[in-house]
């Protein structure tokens, strides 16, 4: 039997490992056997990722590396080709808020506190957007955008990161990814980037929890406030 027929026979017999489901911040492993002799893997994947090698691993997973990865595996002479492919789900890490904040209130450090009488879950008319809207006495208000890929599906529970913009990066596969605005003092006030929420369900209304929140509002003069939420759909 020649090199060429062997190799032909390893890749009909190639199969795919994978270490799927991860959560983000771990390692994605893949890949396939060695068959060799002369021949050529393509592997082409989520965001825009290519390989030439058997196997690979992918560290700090995040959730853009979620979905199909297709190997294609063949002879360079073109008489022997094996295609496959494989999904890859990337979970949200889960967590609990460190703090402990009466149902539908926000609290300020350094402005009035807030208690809400309602809290709707919908989408925002001009921007699009999934959102829980919230108001209650005394003008109070707070507004939760969710990444436009919660549009239309229900938030999963986990761990979500702010960002200082209710517009989201039509190409951002980050999908963990909310913005959390209020309006106090005729002041209009943004979440920082890169903060930690914890969103959750009970029974099947969405919960939405935060702590020590960094927020800037502008007048004018540039103002902080450090808040606190437990956000219950009602």
């Amino acid at each position: 039997m020649t090199e060429d027929e062997i190799t032909c026979i390893n890749i009909n017999k190639a199969t795919i490992f994978n270490n799927s489901p991860v959560t983000i911040g771990q390692t994605i492993i893949f890949g396939t056997q060695e068959v060799g002799g002369y021949r050529i893997y393509s592997w082409h994947g989520p965001d825009n990722y290519t390989n030439q090698y058997p196997d690979d691993s992918i560290p700090n997973a995040e959730l853009k590396h979620e979905g199909w990865y297709y190997l294609s595996l063949f002879s360079v002479d073109g008489n022997c080709q094996k295609v496959d492919s494989f999904y890859m789900d990337v979970k949200l890490q889960q967590g609990t808020a460190p703090c402990s904040v009466t149902s539908n209130t926000t609290t300020y450090n350094n402005l009035p506190n807030d208690s809400y009488t309602s809290v709707v879950k919908g989408i925002d008319p001009g921007l699009s957007q999934k959102w829980l809207t919230c108001s209650g006495p005394s003008f109070a208000n707070l507004k939760i955008y969710f990444h436009t890929n919660w549009r239309t599906k229900e938030p999963e529970d986990g761990i979500y990161i702010t960002q200082n913009t209710p517009v989201f990066g039509q190409t951002d596969y980050n999908y963990n990814k909310v913005f959390i605005t209020t309006t106090k003092s005729s002041i209009y006030w943004s979440s920082h980037e890169n903060q930690l929420v914890y969103v959750s369900h009970v029974g099947s209304k969405l919960q939405v929890r935060f702590c020590n929140l960094s927020m800037s509002g502008y007048n004018g003069t540039s103002y902080t406030t450090i808040a606190s939420g437990n956000i219950i759909e009602q």
